[in-house]
């Protein structure tokens, strides 16, 4: 049974088992590799919708440092991991963005170029939906706010783009439309993506909308049940007041352990006084 359902994706990265330094190193890179994978997206939109040989060129340039990054990172985790067979199975998504962009970058011209190029829109999003999930905070009241911001600002610029990417659509507000019924799943059908390229990109918002979603839902279930809930002990000021409780007890015994040796001192002081008082003239 596998115990992280990343697996499954590809992005389950390094266990808890591994070595420290394998964890030290995936702790480093995340955010890097975060950022590479997401240049997956402009790099697709780029090749497709630009007619410019100088944009086509900079996608073929993005796809190189995809693959340049990944590949060099991949070979760097296997150095440091503990297990190397393990780390490539649960990493398989890897081995697929460095076979996609290293096809993208050398400008092949077959069919099956466009699966990878969809494949690495699919990847962006996996991976962002994986850095938006270790955001702790998104699961807290406090991160509602933050939720609510981000989808909006995605959608503001979903809507941009897709009214950009698809030639059906004349204005900014069917775009925006388009983005929000295909983030939320609803999908009336009254504007549809018809292009290559805003079809991948309508992939993209759906994902995001889904994850979007779901960290929501999950938002509010922690809140209901947070309020159910005691609420949670702070160890340092408990620890503090039992280090209190403790010197004050401490203190009193040791006061009361003084009591009892004055007057110890002063039994002993009358003993030796009747001790070495003189006998009366009535003694024998």
């Amino acid at each position: 049974m596998i115990a992280n359902p990343l697996v499954w994706v590809g992005l389950a990265g390094i266990e808890p088992d591994d070595n420290a330094r394998a964890r030290y190193w995936q702790q480093r890179l995340h955010g890097v590799m975060i950022g590479v994978a997401l240049l997956a997206l402009p790099a697709y939109l780029l090749d497709l919708a630009a007619d410019s040989p100088r944009l086509h060129a900079l996608a073929s340039v993005l796809d190189a440092v995809i693959f340049c990054a990944f590949l060099l990172e991949t070979l760097w985790m296997l150095h440091v991991t503990s297990f190397r067979t393990r780390y490539l199975l649960e990493n398989w998504l890897n081995l697929v963005i460095i076979m996609g962009s290293a096809a993208s970058a050398a400008g092949a011209a077959t069919e099956w170029i466009v699966l990878f190029r969809v494949a690495r829109v699919a990847v962006g999003s996996l991976v962002l939906m994986r850095a938006m999930s270790e955001f702790r905070v998104l699961l807290t009241p406090r991160g509602a706010p933050l939720l609510v911001g981000a989808a909006v600002c995605i959608l503001l610029a979903s809507g941009g783009v897709m009214f950009w990417l698809e030639p059906s659509i004349d204005n900014y507000w069917d775009g925006l439309w388009l983005c929000f019924v295909t983030g939320m799943t609803i999908g009336y059908g009254d504007v549809v993506p018809t292009s290559p390229a805003a079809r991948a990109f309508a992939v993209f918002v759906a994902m995001m909308g889904a994850a979007l979603v779901a960290l929501f839902t999950a938002n509010i279930v922690a809140y209901f049940v947070g309020r159910d809930e005691p609420p949670p002990v702070d160890e340092e000021r408990l620890a503090l007041n039992v280090q209190q409780v403790v010197r004050g007890e401490l203190a009193a015994e040791r006061t009361a352990l003084l009591a009892e040796i004055r007057a110890l001192r002063a039994e002993i002081a009358d003993l030796r006084a009747t001790v070495a008082r003189p006998p009366g003239p009535g003694a024998s």
